[in-house]
């Protein structure tokens, strides 16, 4: 059985390493050959490739699970080998685009999405091919969410690419490896958190050594001469001898090379915000590169000329770091840290410095979250009225004249930014008017966010935290980022300098042996470990194919890598797959956070307020005792004594938004609140409540008691223990064991509210008699706080 779990895996690579040098290798005859009857096999081939990825995300034919994301993966291996692929897999994408815009299939912004990948990677391309990758985007605005909103993100990138081609390729290799330029200068760093305590250790280390395999190796010489030599021969084509162009920029110092770079950027961004038509813009960019090319190679020595044409500058893997995450904290210290790098670097030395001491304050202190919102102070500020001995002194030192001591003297100030209305008016950009206001919406939000190489960037920095694990994780991360929330609402530290983005790689520890497709289906629905990440691919079918296809192949890999030592694969397939995602995954899906008061037995415990994100779990802890006395065959009165009364109440959800109060009293051994719908036709943001009811019933034999569930769909909901019974409850959040609270008598669960929002509403109060009301911009604020999660297209 354990063979048969890792086959699929090991034959996929197994298959593709085999075939795909045989593959790329007939396609490079073609090209260079110039017969019609090899380039028709060569293109007949990649089609085989789109086709097979079109029966995968077909949900009329599905594919096989296990090759879920290895058939992308492997298709865009062929067009980094070969720069003649991509012209083969633009126009063939482009084919099928249009059949199924006309076929209405499921299937379109996963195809967009790979033809935008390849035409970001393509050596080189011809125009009409852009042009008709911007047609079928034009047709795309008259549709509905999300397909109008990544359609007029895709027609302004290929307008930017036909006036300057390599456009969106420097924008990413400059964001990801930090090059500084005088013209476009943006910092992007991937932050990957890891929990020790939810993953075993050979998933971890494996993850960790091969992030650490592929890390930076290129230096910024090696990058810059990336950006010239692909944005040159973007431009030029066939007319760009690139082995001359490579020898000629290594033989060149690094002060040249920068100097080239420079230029190239320069004129790129010029002709992207040229006001000249798309034809002109592209020839008098074409022009300028064309000098800056014999510029280059006429110093050079003389090199034999290359037998291809053209060849790939593939794309660095981005900066990334991981981190094992035991501290609370660790994700606002590291934001910190890396804003605060990028501050000291920064030219503009007159707010870097006030910045820079303003985070060196935050992240010193231990208690940064608990900063009083404001402070009496009776300090005037003059040494003589806070008893200077120096300056009350009848007999100064002589180094201070008389007329000196005469002065008022003022001590040494810190130049700190009011904490007003400006550091509330800072959200994300993913909410809109929608989530705004007292009313609660129903159904779950996607937002509209920019892809990672946006050509509108509006912060200079961008941070993409990277969480791999089960739900446990998702937990921690809600409650992480309430937190930093709650910091940048008293005092604005991030929000006007970064832009942060969160993405999730579910992975299980679980132990399956599946066998067969179905069986294989009903794990992935039944799998209660990871929920949010189901979900998410029940919405998006790339998201499914290829993020949930990891949550078990990373676990085989790992097991693999240990078998076979760490440096068995010549492909970086983790760290692949996890590029492509941060670079492709611009759609964010926001989840509702949810606040949770806790009080306890013991009068003498303080009420504890938390957050939980997938799930609340209560049960009477005798339940544990009396379920190993249970028996198959139920036994009369073996549910007898156990649970307790609780007292319900809760606000039933209504399309009217009308309040609607519930009660309920009832007997039971436990209930669960998920947030998380289970289907995808039941996609309404409310609390989920099950309650394990104890109900007796009489019958011959006697009386008997029963488990059964009572279901409540609620916006906000409060438990509380009967007095009389004297039990308590034991609580967990978010499925984690480590935060589980007992001798708990009452629970209050409701969506939590933004903390900027709160803070604005509480100084704009005194000006409102009736406390309920929205003045002032508290309309417009977002009022519910919500973790966005980014997938490839959203809610479809």
């Amino acid at each position: 059985m354990e063979s048969k779990v890792r086959n699929p895996v090991t034959n996929t690579e197994a298959v593709w390493e085999k075939n795909c040098a045989g593959e790329i290798r007939v396609l490079k005859e073609c090209c260079a050959s110039g017969s019609s009857s090899v380039a028709a096999n060569a293109e007949a081939e990649i089609q085989r490739s789109v086709q097979a990825i079109i029966r995968e995300l077909d949900q009329e034919h599905p594919a096989f699970q296990w090759s879920r994301g290895m058939l992308r993966w492997t298709l865009h291996k062929k067009t980094e080998r070969d720069p003649y692929c991509s012209n083969f897999v633009v126009k063939i994408l482009i084919s099928e685009l249009e059949q199924a815009k006309r076929h209405k299939k499921p299937y379109i912004l996963p195809l967009l999405n790979i033809l935008m990948y390849a035409i970001i990677q393509a050596a080189y391309l011809p125009d009409n091919l852009y042009e008709e990758a911007y047609q079928f985007c034009k047709g795309l605005l008259s549709f509905p969410k999300p397909y109008g909103t990544i359609g007029h993100q895709c027609t302004d990138m290929l307008k930017a690419e036909r006036k300057a081609p390599g456009f969106l390729y420097q924008r990413i290799i400059i964001s990801e490896q930090g090059l500084k330029n005088d013209t476009f200068s943006h910092r992007e760093k991937i932050f990957i958190f890891a929990d020790p305590d939810l993953m075993s250790e050979e998933v971890i280390k494996a993850l960790y050594n091969e992030i650490q395999s592929v890390s930076q190796n290129d230096t910024s010489a090696d990058n810059m001469s990336h950006v010239v030599k692909h944005s040159i021969q973007a431009t030029l084509g066939e007319n760009c001898d690139v082995s001359k162009l490579d020898a000629a920029l290594q033989n060149k110092p690094y002060k040249e090379i920068e100097h080239y770079f420079q230029e190239v950027v320069a004129v790129t961004e010029q002709s992207y915000f040229s006001s000249e038509e798309v034809t002109t813009a592209h020839r008098i960019h074409s022009s300028k590169l064309q000098q800056l090319y014999e510029n280059i190679i006429s110093s050079s020595q003389q090199v034999a000329p290359s037998n291809e044409k053209l060849q790939n500058i593939l794309l660095p893997n981005p900066d990334m770091s991981f981190f094992m995450w035991k501290e609370d904290d660790l994700l606002w210290k590291e934001l910190v840290q890396f804003v605060k790098n990028q501050l000291d670097g920064s030219q503009d030395l007159m707010n870097s410095d006030s910045d820079t001491s303003e985070m060196s304050e935050t992240t010193d202190g231990h208690n940064a979250e608990q900063m009083r919102l404001s402070v009496l102070s009776t300090d005037s500020g003059i040494v003589r009225d806070c008893g200077d001995p120096t300056v009350g002194n009848d007999t100064p030192p002589s180094k201070f004249s008389e007329r000196d001591q005469t002065k008022l003297c003022r001590k040494g100030c810190v130049k700190k930014r009011s904490c007003d209305l400006g550091n509330a008016l800072f959200f994300p950009e993913i909410y809109d008017n929608t989530a705004t206001g007292n009313a609660m919406n129903l159904h779950r939000k996607f937002g509209c966010n920019v892809m990672s190489f946006s050509i509108k960037q509006q912060k200079p920095n961008t941070a993409r935290v990277v969480v791999i694990g089960n739900d446990c994780i998702l937990g921690r991360l809600a409650k992480a980022f309430h937190s930093l929330r709650k910091r940048e609402a008293r005092r604005g530290i991030l929000t006007a300098k970064l832009n942060l983005l969160f993405y999730y790689i579910p992975v299980t520890n679980e132990k399956q042996c599946p066998v067969t497709v179905e069986q294989i289906n009903h794990l992935q629905q039944s799998d209660l470990s990871c929920e949010l990440s189901r979900y998410l691919g029940s919405m998006d079918p790339w998201y499914n194919s290829n993020i949930n296809s990891l949550r078990n192949m990373i676990p085989e890999l790992a097991k693999m890598s240990t078998t076979s030592g760490p440096k068995s694969s010549t492909y970086p397939f983790i760290v692949d797959v996890l590029s492509y995602y941060i670079r492709m995954g611009c759609q964010p899906v926001c989840f509702q956070i949810y606040s949770v008061k806790l009080t306890f037995s013991d009068k003498t415990d303080e009420i504890v307020d938390d957050v939980f994100l997938v799930q609340l779990e209560a049960e009477f802890p005798e339940l544990q005792k009396c379920a190993k006395e249970a028996t198959i065959v139920r036994k009369r009165g073996v549910y007898e004594g156990i649970g307790g009364q609780i007292e319900v109440t809760s606000q039933k959800i209504a399309l009217s938004n009308r309040e609607c109060t519930k009660q309920l009293a009832s007997h039971c051994i436990g209930l669960v609140i998920k947030t998380i719908p289970s289907t995808s036709t039941e996609d309404l943001v409310c609390l989920d409540v099950s309650i394990s009811e104890v109900t007796s019933k009489t019958n011959l034999s006697g009386k008997t008691s029963l488990i059964g569930n009572v279901k409540i769909k609620a916006s906000n909901i409060k438990i509380k223990v009967q007095d009389n019974c004297g039990k308590s409850m034991v609580v967990c959040l978010d499925k984690d064991s480590r935060r589980k609270y007992k001798k708990v008598i009452s629970i209050d669960v409701s969506p939590c509210l933004e903390p900027g929002y709160c803070l604005h509403k509480m100084r704009t109060s005194r000006f409102c008699q009736n406390e309920t009301e929205n003045i002032g911009l508290t309309k417009y604020m977002p009022k519910c706080l919500l973790l966005p999660i980014n997938t490839f297209a959203g809610i479809l």
